[in-house]
């Protein structure tokens, strides 16, 4: 049985592992001796129905919900360098089916526990004329569809090149979506998303999200990225909707160099009746490995503070001087901070030597001279806290390769258990400057979570690939970039991230896994150094977004004289960034987003709005029985986002399940709640 992950039976497991699993046995090695060339898969509740079928020789599929097509036949196929293409020429040798029904309960998460229940269909094709073969792996969901393309062990394929993937996915054209446009520079997933209909579509990153006419809600991504290209899609100019994968490309071209058995990345359809059912879904997660790692007792979420908006608003730093941010004494009022918010960590940029304005010569293990790294890690010790290392590779990688075990065992023997990585504006690899998206970048990003993992390291990492639901496997790599997050507030000029781009983040960048957004800063309007750019919300809303947005390493970006100068910061403190439940209750994409999170008996509201006044009502039914406390963080009666953004109204109540909130929301404003039960 091919792609089969170790399944376990464990009742009171430690985290990470299966809690309680059942999968029924594949079925016998073929159907009839004559094998038809249609098939169908059905999800275990019968909303999901996927066909597979060989038309002239090629592999093709189409899905349906609830007996509306989601997408209409689509080729399948792959080529491979030197032999015949595997689009044509292809017979169905045998199926094998089996039911995958596990729960397992994540290290960190959304959620305390996630089911993983699909029905599997592998179809076993041989292309007569060459003698290749090739597998279709096909998961069904109830919320969603995984394929994947699966290459046997075989003669003649040793050692293989990929020239091109052949997915395709015939969209709905008049389909309304919102995507980035494809891109291999090292800030392509760092933009804006753009809504447009499908048909005016050329190109677009994963994920890539669109709603239809009738109200269905998808999400186009892949799982599982390892040891191939990311995937991005190229629109079909001569008809409208229907998207080929593209892979990003190796410097001589080719797609991918591999040996003997392989399967690629799964190719994913997230599928719901409703934005909010896109955000819940743990599709992409499941359809990757169950935790890979024996001990996980020292991976802990929480959230962190520390060295990083001053020097984005460049009240300090990088670079040693008058100036500098990351000096022992600076730290050391972040420990404070963090003390004080109840954070777990504190981050310091600039700490270390050639760190900031130098491009090369990059050096991880040694302090600037203004920096005692002694110090800092006895004092943040004392304090209960952790220091988080920064490791900015400037793109000049190969170093920074050849000496990760050095650096992360050093790491280790001072109790650092967190970095920061960093690849800004190149990717360097073996003497060659290529796509940070590329088989060989995608292959570094795992070789450092593999390595950071032996030394009990965590790892955030910044200008890196787009999350596929790994931290499933590899719970140390806990959040990363890939978004236009709190920085693009600086770069994008006076308008910053328009204020619609916090509502389409979950359904768009967040389905592949959390993002270091850097949430937090109240002081919305703090400009030191006369940059002419601010955060373009209200306050309220910048402590709204703990409940939008997930990240298992979550900043308070803010700098410790903003924050005690406001009375918003008593919202952040304590905030859990790992959480038991999760719901998305009210969103438009585009237009407005609320969400709620609970963590043990305490729930934490979140509303944010576009650049449009809106007035919503909110049914408490999520809270259970009894009453709650409520504590309400809102934009005051003369908040307005562009001209008065700092006041914050703090308002309590008391509430039940059955109440029905009223929350006005100011354009770019928002609301933040936490409930208490009484």
């Amino acid at each position: 049985m091919v792609s089969t992950p170790n399944r376990r039976t464990v009742l009171g497991a430690t985290a990470g592992t299966v809690l309680i699993g059942a999968l029924a046995a594949p079925s016998a090695a073929a159907e009839p001796a004559t094998i038809p060339a249609r098939h169908g898969v059905r999800s275990p509740g019968g909303l999901v129905r996927v066909t597979i079928r060989v038309v002239e020789g090629r592999l093709r599929y189409e899905i349906a919900r609830r007996g509306r097509v989601v997408v209409a036949s689509s080729g399948l196929g792959i080529d491979l360098a030197d032999h015949p293409s595997l689009t044509s020429g292809l017979v169905i040798e045998s199926v094998e089916r089996r039911t995958i029904d596990e729960t397992w309960r994540p290290v960190w998460g959304p959620d305390e526990l996630v089911r993983n229940h699909a029905n599997e269909c592998v179809l076993h094709t041989v292309q007569p004329s060459s003698g290749l073969r090739l597998d279709l792996v096909v998961r069904v969901f109830d919320d969603g569809v995984g394929f994947r393309y699966h290459l046997p062990a075989q003669a003649g394929l040793d050692e293989y090149v990929v020239t091109a993937e052949r997915t395709e996915f015939a969209l709905p054209a008049t389909a309304e979506s919102w995507s980035l446009a494809a891109g291999t520079d090292w800030n392509a997933d760092e933009r804006h998303y753009r809504q447009r209909p499908l048909s005016e579509v050329a190109t677009a990153q994963t994920p890539l999200t669109f709603a239809t006419a009738s109200g269905q809600h998808v999400v186009v991504h892949e799982a599982a990225l390892i040891d191939y290209p990311s995937m991005t899609l190229a629109a079909d100019p001569a008809a409208p909707g229907v998207f080929t994968s593209e892979l990003i490309s190796l410097p001589d071209g080719t797609k991918a160099r591999l040996s003997g058995e392989f399967s690629t990345p799964w190719r994913t359809l997230t599928i719901g009746e409703r934005p909010g059912d896109l955000a819940e879904s743990h599709l992409i997660e499941n359809l990757n490995e169950p935790c890979a790692l024996a001990d996980t007792s020292w991976i802990s979420a929480g959230t962190y503070v520390g060295v990083w908006w001053e020097l984005q608003r460049r009240h300090t730093t990088w670079t040693e001087g008058p100036r500098h941010g990351a000096t022992t004494e600076r730290v050391k009022q972040y420990i404070d901070l963090a003390k004080e918010a109840g954070a777990s960590n504190v981050l310091a940029e600039g700490w270390n030597t050639n760190a900031g304005g130098e491009w090369t010569g990059q050096d991880f293990l040694t302090p600037r001279s203004n920096f005692d790294i002694d110090e800092v890690l006895r004092y943040a010790r004392e304090n209960g806290v952790g220091f988080i290392a920064h490791n900015e590779t400037r793109g000049f990688v190969d170093y920074y390769e050849q000496n990760l075990d050095t650096i992360f065992a050093r790491y280790a023997e001072l109790g650092i258990h967190s970095i920061k990585t960093g690849y800004a504006t190149r990717f360097e690899l073996g003497g060659v400057n290529r796509s940070h998206y590329d088989q060989e970048a995608v292959r570094h990003y795992q070789r450092v979570i593999e390595t950071a993992a032996r030394h009990q390291i965590m790892i955030n990492a910044h200008e890196a690939i787009k999350p596929t639901g790994l931290a499933r496997t590899y719970p140390n790599m806990m959040t990363g970039e890939g978004v236009a997050g709190m920085e693009q507030h600086n770069y994008m000029g006076a308008n910053g991230n328009p204020p619609a781009q916090a509502t389409i983040l979950p359904f768009t960048r967040f389905m592949g896994g959390p993002a270091d957004y850097t949430p937090g800063v109240l002081n919305v309007t703090w400009d030191p150094a006369g940059l002419n750019t601010r955060v373009q919300t209200t306050s309220a809303a910048q402590l709204a977004l703990y409940s939008v947005f997930f990240s298992p390493a979550q900043m308070l970006a803010d700098t410790p004289e903003n924050y005690r100068a406001h009375p918003g910061f008593a919202y952040l403190k304590d905030m859990p960034a790992s959480w038991d439940e999760t719901r998305f209750l009210d969103c438009v994409i585009g237009d407005y987003t609320v969400a709620a999170r609970r963590k043990g008996d305490i729930w934490y509201l979140g509303a944010i709005t576009d650049e449009h006044d809106r007035t919503l009502r909110v049914p408490l039914r999520f809270l259970g029985r009894g009453r709650h406390h409520a504590e309400i963080y809102r934009d005051g009666p003369d908040t307005t986002w562009k001209g008065n953004p700092l006041p914050i109204e703090v308002h309590t109540e008391t509430v039940r399940s059955s109440t029905v909130l009223t929350l006005r929301l100011v354009a770019g404003g928002g609301t933040a709640i936490r409930f208490r039960p009484l």
